[in-house]
């Protein structure tokens, strides 16, 4: 599969992905091999894009795509439920839908609430993918023009005495996760003195092979000083900023695609580094 990936001059490591000529069995290669976790049917919309277009991709646009394209980003498996229930909500409290959903308080006055799972990047590296969760939120809520005051982390684990002999093949044992977590959220909130006000931790069986990351941050401000997170013009600048991509990577959240077994955990095990 390396033969379909063409080194190109530039100042950092840069690939073009041979793509239009795949056939239907390259294009799943290239998914695995690349830790996209798209389908084929996926893999075929890109490459009919780019025939179009009459180009190859870079693994940076692909990369891009299967982020973006993800569970974890896109949520192509539950939105079909909050196209039915959360969506359509129509209501004159409810001031905004960006990042963050922002709600009228009072006259002068608005709370933004965020919440998400950070399951997938936690599973792969537990303390940055619970600390980037609550990066996350705040974000979130400050895109909006709010600011934070509370957050809140409901957990889930599996036993933390399950014997290493009773975890699922390749995943990690639970009180390795769990202190991982916990860190990670009690970090990264005392650091920026966003107090922890709620949560709850579960622990069960059923979550020893898929543990379960929610965290949500709540924000207020006043009405005039909400702002709108849309890019409104071509011309508009983006700034990214923050720290080195860490072991969740760029692939805790294609992590979120994949079936879970223990086959393609202990594999994400090395794609995800």
């Amino acid at each position: 599969m390396d033969d379909r990936l063409r080194k190109r001059s530039a100042p950092f490591p840069l690939y073009e992905i041979l793509l239009r000529d795949a056939k239907v069995g390259d294009l799943k290669a290239l998914s695995d091999r690349l830790g996209l976790s798209l389908n084929v049917e996926e893999m075929d919309r890109i490459q009919e894009y780019f025939r179009r277009i009459g180009r190859e991709p870079t693994d940076v646009e692909l990369q891009s795509l299967g982020q973006a394209w993800s569970e974890h980003c896109c949520y192509k498996s539950s939105k079909v439920f909050l196209k039915e229930f959360i969506f359509p909500v129509q209501a004159p409290y409810v001031l905004d839908r960006g990042d963050a959903g922002v709600v009228e308080f009072d006259e002068d006055h608005a709370y933004a609430l965020r919440i998400e799972s950070h399951n997938h990047p936690s599973a792969i590296e537990p303390y940055g993918g619970a600390n980037t969760g609550i990066g996350g939120i705040l974000r979130d809520v400050l895109a909006m023009g709010a600011q934070p005051i509370a957050l809140a982390d409901p957990l889930h684990f599996g036993p933390l005495d399950t014997p290493t002999e009773g975890l699922p093949k390749g995943t990690r044992h639970p009180k390795y996760l769990f202190g991982g977590v916990v860190a990670g959220i009690r970090d990264y909130g005392n650091r920026v003195g966003i107090p922890t006000v709620a949560g709850g931790i579960v622990f069960d069986e059923g979550y020893l092979g898929n543990i379960v990351v929610n965290v949500a941050c709540v924000g207020f401000a006043k009405k005039s000083q909400l702002v709108r997170n849309r890019a409104a013009s071509e011309r508009d600048v983006f700034i990214l900023c923050g720290g080195k991509t860490g072991r969740d990577g760029i692939h805790g959240v294609t992590y979120a695609s994949i079936d879970l077994t223990d086959r393609s955990v202990r594999g994400w095990e090395a794609g995800a580094v």
